[in-house]
């Protein structure tokens, strides 16, 4: 009988976002030896995987070499093997250890959501970081103090010079910016550049779009597209074209904008489309409801770390429809099909 590794609560506690109730449930099965043994020694490849780079480029033959080493090692201290009284039961060493390299690799592309892709610094004023976020969100802290909110599939790239903080992005972010006022910060996405000083601001910038996206929730930022430098406020978003050349400006649902970077998120006698305006923002999906689910039904409730799947299942068993996962991240939702 082979011991049960629970990964999830591993991984929310080197995230550290784990709930109380994972933690109370990880410290009972750390309280056995080769347990609270196992989690230092992956605690440890991760550090050791997360610190190395090959010219900003991931080392895949650093992080295979990392994994067989701490395999064999497994293997050689008979770790994963079944206690003395199940030595009669039939148990494939390659198959597990196939199995535990995979959950490993996972673990690793896992782990708070971010990998940072290196770090290259030649004075302490001059260095520059890279960070992809991978599978949904994740919070990185800058070189200059600077807290970003990744959302998934983002590439963020920092340089931080003298008299320079220059950042640029491919995806959508949220920035706290550590205030500065010899030192502008810049963030660079789509021939649009954004130059703060200090300021709460969200980028949706992906080169899929057409559209880069700034949202400015509190101070002041330029915008600067070509020869226009645009000013916005507190609750105005920024929209520019990169096709058409054009900035517009607008006041915009700034709370929406920034809803993804929060812990959780509540609703209170929503509607379903009120709802599903968040989750695909919440869980990066295409959610398309037919226009024949009516608005009159209302939800409240919270959520946190819950799956999508499992949030629109509970949904619709309050108040009925069908609903069905496609390719590429989409939900179609429907009403529900009398048989």
């Amino acid at each position: 009988m082979k011991r049960k590794i629970p990964w999830n609560l591993i991984i929310a506690k080197l995230k550290g976002d784990i709930t109380k109730k994972g933690n109370a449930q990880l410290n009972v099965w750390l309280a056995k030896d080769q347990n609270l043994q196992l989690f230092e020694e992956l605690q440890t490849l991760w550090e050791k995987v997360q610190l190395k780079t090959a010219a900003y480029e991931p080392d895949l033959e650093f992080y295979w070499k990392e994994l067989s080493t701490y395999m064999e090692k497994k293997e050689k201290s008979r770790d994963f093997l079944p206690p003395e009284k199940e030595k009669n039961k039939t148990f494939s060493i390659p198959h597990f250890t196939r199995k535990m390299a995979a959950a490993c690799i996972l673990l690793i592309l896992a782990l708070s959501g971010t990998f940072f892709l290196g770090q290259i610094s030649t004075t302490k004023k001059n260095q520059t970081q890279t960070f992809v976020s991978m599978n949904g969100k994740s919070k990185v802290v800058l070189s200059d103090g600077t807290e970003v909110w990744l959302h998934s599939n983002t590439t963020l790239t920092f340089e931080e010079k003298i008299n320079k903080r220059e950042a640029e992005l491919n995806g959508e972010a949220f920035f706290n910016v550590t205030h500065n006022k010899k030192i502008p910060f810049l963030v660079k996405s789509n021939d649009l550049t954004v130059k703060v000083y200090g300021t709460k601001f969200n980028v949706n910038s992906y080169t899929s779009s057409d559209n880069t996206i700034v949202s400015l929730y509190e101070g002041s930022v330029a915008l600067l597209a070509g020869d226009k430098t645009i000013m916005l406020k507190p609750g105005q978003e920024g929209n520019y074209n990169r096709i058409a050349k054009n900035l517009k400006i607008a006041y915009g649902d700034i709370e929406y904008a920034k809803s993804w970077t929060n812990d959780q998120l509540h609703f209170e006698n929503k509607n379903i489309r009120e709802i599903c305006k968040y989750l695909s923002k919440w869980y990066s999906a295409e959610i398309i409801i037919d226009k024949r689910i009516p608005n009159d039904q209302s939800y409240t409730f919270t959520l946190q770390n819950e799956p999508l799947e499992e949030v629109v299942r509970i949904m619709a068993r309050i108040n009925s429809f069908d609903y069905q996962f496609l390719e590429n991240n989409k939900l179609v939702i429907r009403p529900q099909t009398i048989k």
